[in-house]
């Protein structure tokens, strides 16, 4: 039996544009292709969705333009959403500039997905078959204190696969609520800065203790060169004793699974012409495949294929259906 994916992310409005260059300080530059589109989280249920399997969003949503807006593309995407409303609050929104050589600069804002209170999640209890998608996003905002409740009720005889998309915010949570991630141990989803910035976190708290974990000079050299290799990944892999998947553009993607060996997935080079919402098309093909019973190994697979279609679109949620991925796959899955 196919599961779902319930999302504890966040979903906010993304103003896309696209410049030369991002601006320096006190510079004036024009913008093309400017777009109004939903993102954050979406952007990881849209591709759980073009995959063909259901999709829930459990984050809080406020009430005004951006939220109707949000609500509207959820409706039309055939994604439930599951989660509180703020009547007070307004959702937010980010500006995601996009740049000639297709990187991306992010300015955003905090709105009602911001602020739930500690029971935002107490809903949410995900079947055996279901997965959980978790953003670092939400560790920065006061529906941390929810994220952790959920992780502290769903921790003993937890069933259900939690996939942890860390973010770039991995590197500014608090220690207590870095461990607690540590403990919960979903399945790690990250990019290579995002991989460098869990090394460098783990490197300060093993190096912080008193225990016989001290990080060795290779795999600090490693880290401060931000190098991801089968070495760093299979530290990563032991330190987190989780699952690890890290993403490393068109070479594919790493993957360490406790106890076993280090492997590199191979990708799909394309020319990209954006790769805004690439990690969460990735991110969210894994999701559904994993509710599928899709081995990892495979999932990873397949996740690659779509994340490179999706870097040939513009936009944040510009993941191909089943049939393209199977097409660039040459065959089934």
């Amino acid at each position: 039996m196919t599961g779902k994916v319930i999302s504890l992310g966040q979903v906010i409005v993304d103003l896309t544009m696209n410049v030369d260059a991002v601006p320096r300080a006190g510079e004036d530059v024009f913008a093309g292709n400017v777009q109004t589109q939903v993102g954050a989280s979406f952007n990881t249920l849209y591709a759980v969705r073009r995959m063909g399997v259901q999709a829930s969003h459990a984050g809080v949503i406020g009430t005004g333009p951006w939220a109707s807006q949000i609500l509207q593309t959820l409706e039309n995407q055939g994604i439930q959403h599951v989660g509180k409303r703020d009547a007070v609050r307004d959702s937010g929104f980010c500006v995601a500039l996009t740049d000639a050589n297709a990187e991306r600069t992010f300015i955003s804002t905090r709105g009602a997905e911001a602020y739930g209170s500690a029971d935002a999640f107490d809903s949410v209890n995900p079947e055996k078959q279901d997965v959980v998608h978790v953003s670092g996003y939400t560790l920065v905002h006061r529906t941390a204190d929810a994220l952790l409740a959920f992780a502290k009720r769903t921790t003993e005889h937890r069933e259900f696969t939690a996939v942890f998309d860390p973010s770039p915010m991995i590197a500014t949570v608090d220690d207590d609520v870095f461990r607690a991630m540590l403990a919960y141990r979903p399945i790690w989803s990250c990019n290579e800065r995002e991989a460098m910035l869990i090394a460098r976190r783990l490197a300060a708290l093993d190096n912080g203790n008193s225990c016989d974990c001290k990080v060795s000079q290779d795999i600090l050299q490693e880290i401060e060169n931000a190098n991801v290799n089968e070495e760093t990944v299979a530290w990563l892999c032991d330190r987190l004793r989780s699952s690890v998947i890290v993403r490393v553009g068109a070479d594919g993607a790493w993957l360490a699974i406790p106890g076993g060996e280090v492997l590199r997935i191979p990708g799909f080079p394309m020319k990209a012409v954006d790769t805004n919402g690439a990690g969460d098309c990735h991110t969210g093909v894994l999701c559904a495949l994993l509710c599928e019973g899709v081995p990892l190994k495979d999932a990873v697979r397949c996740a690659n294929a779509a994340s490179a279609l999706a870097v040939t679109r513009r936009g944040p949620a510009t993941c191909p259906d089943r049939k393209e991925v199977e097409r660039l796959l040459g065959g089934s899955f």
